[in-house]
């Protein structure tokens, strides 16, 4: 039998190793591909991970190589961590320059030496773009563009003049939870409010359909919110991805009940934001919003107190003045018909000297009757008048300062000036507020314009 030439294996891997040197030694690649697998190694500051690229139409992978970072990839890696704000994990698409190796015992492996942070952002924003045109697109029924401005069903539904009833979407024991609801707790107008929670994940893979079936779950409650709080604190800036998904922000879109977002952008706005009735900032900023929202309608029923008062008042003197002036008329009118009655005697007397004294006391009985009968006419119509004036008397004691404080209203003074109009108000001034036995020194925050007619009467 002929002898098989063979060689060791170790050889064999030798020959490839340099045949891999005198191919790749001095090249290096772009690559983009999915990170997968990812361990990182503080102490040795070295990542190791997978490189995956998948099939566009599913998740069947179509190439795989082993990867890792030494100390030149690794503040690679770091760096793209500061300007992005996402980690470096699986599952994150990259654009990263790689070395290519081959070792005869870990077999062949690409080294990360740098990473492009603008890819990913790109990718991130170019994803954004795509979720607005097919929003417009396949939802006409209730989301439209208009002058650069997404106007969507939720964003027509009119918030109650007073928000009581809240639906608050958060994930438990957070920032920002804890934020807004000591801020709704503590509000310093101490307003109380009724607040159900939803918990649900705000990031990670499921978070989508946790956050729809969390608003599905608000929808079949049954109970009458007057809106829903979708907040969330800070965070990476990838890790608010989920906001920026096709079904949850269609479904903020259509939700029949208006939603206020909270979910901690400083910088960017999430395509939820768009989509919902009032977008906010960060969870303490939504807070705000619908404390302020409450003090715009106390400060209007304030508005259409002072005015009742204000009219009340002009019309009791309007009252009392064609009062004095009637009062003035009938006194005049009764001294002019006695005057003119006695007159009358006197030429009668004259005229009937030679009568029998009967006629002349007949006359006089007569002018007696009509002057009494001047005197009660004249007095039951003072009387009369009087009862209008103790009863504009005794609505003007109703509607005095100091009952109308012992109703929970309150009386708004600015240097020691009381307010009529708001006019003078702006933020940052004085108010002194006097209630039923209370003196309240305020400081205005906030002030929103009105037509005023709400409350006219």
């Amino acid at each position: 039998m002929e002898e098989i030439a063979y060689i060791k294996l170790s050889d064999l891997s030798r020959r490839i190793e340099q045949v891999f040197k005198q191919a790749f030694a001095t090249e290096y690649y772009w690559i983009v591909a999915e990170v997968s697998g990812h361990k990182f190694y503080q102490d040795t500051d070295r990542h190791y991970f997978d490189l995956v690229e998948k099939s566009a139409n599913s998740e069947v992978e179509v190439a795989k190589f082993k990867a890792k970072s030494w100390s030149e990839g690794s503040a690679s890696i770091e760096q793209f961590q500061n300007q992005t704000g996402q980690a470096f994990q699986s599952g994150i698409q990259v654009l990263i320059k790689v070395k290519v190796e081959y070792h005869s015992l870990y077999g062949l492996s690409l080294t990360l030496i740098e990473i492009d942070p603008s890819f990913t952002l790109g990718n991130i924003e170019k994803q954004r773009r795509d979720t607005l045109l097919r929003l417009v697109r396949d939802n006409e029924d209730c989301i439209f563009l208009v002058d650069d401005e997404f106007i969507t069903k939720n964003k027509q539904l009119n918030l109650p003049n007073v928000i009581q009833k809240i639906a608050l979407v958060a994930s438990p024991n957070s920032e920002g939870y804890t934020d807004f609801a000591h801020t709704m707790q503590n509000n310093q107008h101490q307003y109380k409010f009724e607040i159900d929670n939803y918990f649900s994940s705000v990031q990670g893979k499921d978070a989508e359909k946790e956050l729809i079936n969390t608003l599905i779950s608000i929808y079949t409650s049954g109970k009458k919110y007057d809106c829903v709080v979708m907040i969330r604190g800070g965070g990476a800036k990838t890790d608010f991805l989920v906001f920026d998904t096709y079904n949850l922000s269609r479904a903020v879109a259509r939700f029949p009940i208006p939603i206020i977002t909270g979910i901690g952008h400083h910088k960017d706005v999430s395509i939820v934001d768009m989509m919902a009735h009032s977008p906010t900032k960060t969870p303490t900023k939504c807070a705000e919003l619908i404390i302020s929202h409450n003090r715009k309608f106390e400060e209007q029923v304030l508005l259409f107190q002072n005015n009742i008062l204000i009219k009340s008042q002009q019309l009791l003197s309007k009252a009392i003045s064609e009062i004095n002036e009637i009062k003035g008329s009938v006194i005049g009118n009764v001294q002019y018909l006695l005057n003119e009655q006695q007159e009358l005697l006197r030429v009668s007397a004259a005229t009937i000297t030679n009568k029998p004294n009967l006629v002349v006391q007949r006359k006089l009985q007569t002018l007696d009757f009509i002057q009494q009968n001047l005197f009660n006419q004249s007095q039951k119509y003072i009387t009369n008048k009087s009862s209008v004036i103790n009863h504009y008397v005794k609505v003007m004691k109703l509607m005095s300062p100091a009952n109308i404080l012992k109703k929970g209203f309150a009386i708004i003074s600015m240097d020691d000036k009381v307010l009529m109009n708001a006019e003078q108000i702006q933020e940052g001034s004085k108010l002194k507020i006097n209630m039923y036995q209370s003196e309240i020194d305020a400081t205005v925050t906030d002030k929103k314009e009105t037509d005023g007619k709400k409350y006219d009467l």
